[in-house]
């Protein structure tokens, strides 16, 4: 119950950050202008909006079973494990972005200020972290491939898994071009965000093979 709670709890602090960011802007910010780490705020939120009921759900259906004897998961008495594991990772893949998508917001900002020049594609790096977010949705399967699930869903989910990595891509080229056109300086928030750059190209082609 408390872990349910905790999940209701981040449900209502996403509805709060959407309707800030939605209503509660500057005078004369536009949505196409916001600065790049709102969109991923926004996406993030949105993205805690729709994959936290999953989780509630399946701690509401584990504490029935377990405490008044509701048949969910127990195969032994006619359960599906598998019920779980779709329950679980429709939350717990999007989770993986909406830890992820607030770092690439913060390298947005970041990258821009050191680099002495205005962020290259900035509404093509928004429209990336949006379809990052969407995408995040389409590919909870690929952490269920030895459950014997058919091979037209295994075939489905590792192309979703595959075409994650386009819009990650946009980012990565938008922010390798901000430096090569600006005038990059080597303070310690920009040796971060490079050392983010390396890792996550290496994370993502090890994402693409995986897929």
């Amino acid at each position: 119950f408390p872990t349910r709670r905790s999940s209701d709890l981040t449900t209502v602090g996403a509805i709060n950050s959407i309707v800030t960011i939605l209503r509660m802007r500057a005078p004369g910010l536009s949505i196409d202008k916001m600065p790049l780490f709102l969109w991923s705020s926004l996406t993030t939120s949105v993205a805690v909006l729709f994959a936290m009921p999953a989780l509630s759900a399946g701690l509401l259906f584990l504490e029935l079973e377990r405490r008044w004897h509701f048949v969910f998961f127990d195969p032994a008495r006619g359960g599906s494990p598998l019920l779980w594991q779709h329950l679980f990772w429709v939350f717990g893949h999007p989770w993986v972005y909406i830890v992820f998508l607030p770092a690439t917001g913060m390298l947005s900002m970041v990258i821009p200020v050191f680099s002495r020049r205005p962020m290259i594609g900035h509404h093509l790096v928004a429209l990336a972290t949006v379809a990052t977010g969407l995408a995040g949705f389409g590919v909870w399967v690929h952490h269920m491939f030895v459950t014997g699930i058919p091979q037209v869903s295994v075939n489905f989910f590792s192309a979703g898994s595959m075409a994650v990595s386009i819009p990650s891509a946009i980012q990565i080229f938008a922010w390798i071009g901000t430096m090569w056109y600006g005038r990059v300086v080597l303070k310690t928030p920009m040796l971060f965000a490079l050392a983010f750059i390396v890792q996550f190209v290496i994370g993502g082609i090890s994402g693409v093979m995986t897929a």
